[in-house]
């Protein structure tokens, strides 16, 4: 009878970690979004204590920080992909290939929702707060 020898490991070989974290992948991608939505519901709130006191101000601040905040995931986005691609090795674009297109996403998502919400703003700089009847 032939003996077989089995090598048997206790420890997991070295783990790759990806150049970019995860949290801020999903950060640049659903931070638009989220954004665009709170600004919508913040916004709804406001409204009336802006038209009730006629300090309109206030509207405008909420629309400017969720048009910079969208537009930081947008960077965010774009910075987490230049990292993505300077760490990938020649030739080898698909090791990282869902980093690369969680980064493009988050791109894309801030930009959409950074000019959606600039689109809201508009309806306030043209309508303002009160039209009541």
């Amino acid at each position: 009878m032939a003996e077989a020898s089995v090598d048997v490991r206790t420890e997991a070989g070295p783990r790759e970690h990806p150049p970019v974290s995860d949290l801020a992948l999903w950060t640049s991608v659903l931070g638009g979004p989220f954004l665009f939505l709170l600004n919508l519901e913040v916004n709804y709130v406001m409204v009336d204590w802006a038209c009730n006191t006629g300090n309109d101000w206030a509207l405008h601040v909420v629309h400017f920080v969720s048009l910079v905040l969208s537009a930081a995931c947008a960077l965010l986005g774009l910075k987490l992909l230049r990292r993505v691609e300077r760490a990938a090795p020649d030739g080898d674009r698909a090791a990282n290939a869902r980093s690369r297109l969680l980064a493009t996403l988050g791109i894309l998502s801030g930009m959409l929702f950074a000019v959606s919400v600039f689109a809201q703003w508009i309806g306030v700089m043209v309508l303002g707060t009160c039209l009541r009847n």
